[in-house]
C-alpha cells in the first residue's frame, strides 16, 4: 500500500466514525430504544440511516453555501441553522364552511436560496 492509500484509507475511517457521531448527535439521536420486536428496531435503524443520508446529501447539496460562509463563529451558515431557517415554512390546511384550501408560507429569499440549491420547490 502506497503512503496515499494509506491516507486515503484513514481518511475514509475519519468519515465514517463522523458519520456515527453524527447518528448519536441530537439532530438525529439514535439510541437505545427499547423496542418490542426485531422488525420494530429494524425499522428504527432504518429511519436513523435514511435520516443520517438526508443530512449527508444536504451538506453535500449546500457545500457552496457553506464555503462561502465566513469561518469560526462569524459563520452564519450551519446545518442545524439551515434546518432552523426552514422550520418557518409552513402548510396550514383551512376549512372554511366544508371548503378546504391549503395555504403554504411564502418563503423569504434566504429561505428560496437554500431551497434552490436542494432543488426543492414549493407551490
Amino acid at each position: 500500500m502506497t503512503i496515499e492509500e494509506a491516507v486515503g484509507h484513514y481518511k475514509s475511517l475519519a468519515k465514517v466514525e463522523q458519520a456515527f457521531r453524527s447518528l448519536k448527535s441530537p439532530q438525529l439521536e439514535i439510541r437505545p430504544v427499547y423496542h418490542k420486536t426485531d422488525d420494530r428496531i429494524d425499522a428504527h435503524v432504518f429511519v436513523c440511516m435514511l435520516s443520517y443520508y438526508l443530512i449527508w446529501h444536504m451538506k453535500k447539496l449546500l457545500k457552496p453555501l457553506f464555503d462561502e460562509d465566513g469561518v469560526g463563529r462569524s459563520k452564519e451558515y450551519t446545518l442545524t441553522s439551515v434546518i432552523e431557517r426552514l422550520k418557518s415554512i409552513r402548510q396550514e390546511k383551512v376549512n372554511f364552511q366544508g371548503i378546504i384550501t391549503f395555504s403554504i408560507t411564502k418563503p423569504d429569499d434566504e429561505q428560496q436560496k437554500i431551497l434552490n440549491m436542494l432543488g426543492v420547490s414549493i407551490s
